[in-house]
């Protein structure tokens, strides 16, 4: 039975059986309609042995909040203890996003008029930010590595970036709960024209650097780090609405086309999924 374990559940239910993943993560793991780890478990490619996963993180969540004395680092501290890590054959990390919102995408206050979407980029707030993040990711991941230091290999350790957003205003409504916008917003406090071609390339340029500049490197570098691009796999054109949710959140429908066309590929590198038979 594929399940997600939230961090109060207990692994007892024989029903369910043990989580052979943790993963560490913001909304793309714990979106309420649905999200990256849920399409996971449940999509038909998956060997039944990587179905079961435990959660670690929250809604909102930032790379720093699993580190140091962030407000999740003794959650994740605790399934890294003896007694559990042994049973993690891999591990996801989701994260970034929330940290660039925190600092309004590292953007300018007020540029000319006629500025390019490049221009309104703080490149020393950008450097700043993206420095802290990777500090923050390099902590997580060594801290795995040396709670599994005595495995006979590296397990792998996933690390995902987003697909482009569209910064319409959109939030997410559920019932009694609100949250966002989040780029809209931002967009609006440091004087960035209405105009969603310009706004859209300032998202673009945000996930590619946040890819270019800290994921794929890192990963490069990092023995057993495996870097999962979403980038450019969701419509942007009219129909975005049926992929995007609000903002920052795909619906079910772009899930999974990012899942079957960015993570599928290399979960099959590692026999966590499997390919159909000829």
């Amino acid at each position: 039975m594929p399940h997600i374990y939230k961090p109060e559940e207990r692994w007892d239910n024989a029903d369910i059986g043990f989580p052979s993943a943790l993963a560490i993560g913001d909304s793309w793991f714990w979106y309420v309609n649905n999200n990256i780890l849920g399409t996971m478990i449940n999509h038909r490619a998956m060997s039944d042995d990587h179905r079961n996963v435990q959660l670690v993180g929250y809604n909102g969540a930032r790379l720093k909040d699993y580190v140091g004395e962030g407000k999740f680092a003794d959650t994740v501290e605790h399934f890294l203890r003896p007694g559990f890590v042994e049973g993690f054959s891999e591990f996801y990390i989701s994260g970034a996003g929330n940290d660039a919102v925190d600092v309004d995408m590292a953007l300018h206050d007020h540029r000319p008029p006629g500025t390019d979407a490049d221009g309104w980029f703080d490149d020393r707030g950008m450097d700043d930010m993206l420095f802290r993040l990777r500090q923050a990711l390099t902590r997580l991941i060594a801290a795995i590595r040396f709670a599994g230091r005595d495995a006979p290999g590296l397990a792998p350790i996933f690390v995902h970036g987003y697909d482009y957003p569209v910064p319409d205003g959109r939030g997410f409504e559920f019932g009694l709960i609100h949250a966002g916008p989040w780029l809209k917003p931002a967009l609006d406090r440091h004087g960035v024209p209405d105009d969603m071609a310009l706004r859209g390339e300032i998202a673009r340029i945000l996930i590619d650097r946040l890819n270019d500049d800290l994921l794929a490197p890192l990963a490069a570098t990092t023995p057993g780090v495996v870097y999962i691009d979403s980038r450019g796999i969701l419509p942007r054109d009219g129909t975005y609405r049926d992929y995007w949710s609000n903002e920052l959140h795909p619906t079910n429908l772009g899930f999974r086309r990012i899942f079957e066309q960015a993570w599928l590929p290399r979960l099959f590198e590692h026999g966590i999924a499997l390919r159909p038979s000829p």
